[in-house]
């Protein structure tokens, strides 16, 4: 489909486009998770007491659960890759800022190839993690299989119809940086490193980058950037440019994204609250914060 202004040009069909990438990564991610749980069953990793199995108040040793490490392992992979992603193309190459028209219908109906393969890497994850989050009970509850679902709804829309490429790049990208922090953190959680180790210095770094990241991607910026996107939508949406360049999908931008957009940042406001609760333990109690609620 042809729009009078350049670089609107959007094909459909963006998730058949990228079929072969989305099953190579389904494929990786589920092959190195079960190869890690394999290779980490009878490891000297120890967890962390509480997520061992227990009978009777008793816990059952030796006590291993390669799933959490497996979890981490491979999560990590995909969260670096968008992280790394979106940084990259809003701050180092700047292409969502040079390649797209700087007009409402360049923000929402723009191509970028960045894009696509953010949008692509997303939907992959977020559908492998809400199934393999069934089989780990400390990933199994409705807040992450919620956000999960969600996730994977916007990637999928932005995929094909090729919609919100340059918010694409902050929502699935940039927001990940940092969930690339949190990975380290929660193995820290889930396998407790000795004390003056490197891996205890590694956490202890990532603690702190984690906290100011979360916050200046998931709560300040993230109402700034939505605000634009809201700006975009009704000023698209009034003027018959939406019906326009996507006849009959309108519907996407108005009963998919601004209300998931809204639930989400609702999500982040929820999480950062419990954020700050685990942080003023570790500063007045010394102990390791819990970050489970989940980010990623």
């Amino acid at each position: 489909m042809e729009s009078p202004q350049p670089g609107l040009e959007s094909p459909y069909n963006g998730v058949r486009r990228m079929r072969t990438p989305i099953a190579g990564g389904l494929i990786f991610l589920t092959s190195t998770y079960f190869a890690a749980v394999r290779l980490l069953r009878d490891s000297a990793l120890k967890p962390a007491d509480e997520f061992c199995e227990k009978s009777d108040g008793q816990l059952h040793e030796p006590c291993s659960r390669p799933d959490l490490a497996a979890f981490q392992i491979s999560s990590g992979f995909a969260i670096f890759y968008v992280g790394w992603m979106g940084f990259k193309t809003w701050y180092i190459s700047r292409n969502v800022h040079r390649n797209l028209p700087n007009t409402p219908e360049g923000r929402l109906f723009g191509w970028l190839h960045e894009s696509e393969q953010i949008a692509a890497a997303n939907l992959t994850f977020q559908a492998w993690d809400f199934m393999i989050s069934l089989l780990i009970p400390e990933h199994c509850s409705a807040v992450f299989l919620t956000h999960h679902l969600m996730a994977a709804v916007v990637s999928w829309f932005s995929l094909h119809y090729q919609v919100l490429h340059y918010y694409g790049q902050y929502f699935l990208g940039l927001t990940e940086v940092s969930s690339i922090f949190l990975v380290v953190i929660d193995l820290g959680r889930y396998f407790p490193p000795e004390p003056g180790s490197l891996f205890a210095h590694v956490v202890g770094i990532c603690q702190p980058a984690f906290l100011v990241s979360f916050f200046w991607y998931r709560v300040a910026m993230w109402w700034v950037i939505s605000w634009r996107l809201w700006s975009d939508v009704l000023t698209v949406t009034g003027n018959g440019r939406a019906e326009e360049l996507r006849p009959g999908k309108t519907f996407v931008l108005k009963y998919v994204y601004l209300p998931f957009n809204i639930l989400l940042g609702l999500l982040q406001l929820h999480w950062f609250r419990f954020i700050m609760g685990e942080t003023k333990k570790v500063v007045f109690g010394h102990e390791m914060p819990d970050h489970s609620q989940g980010t990623e």
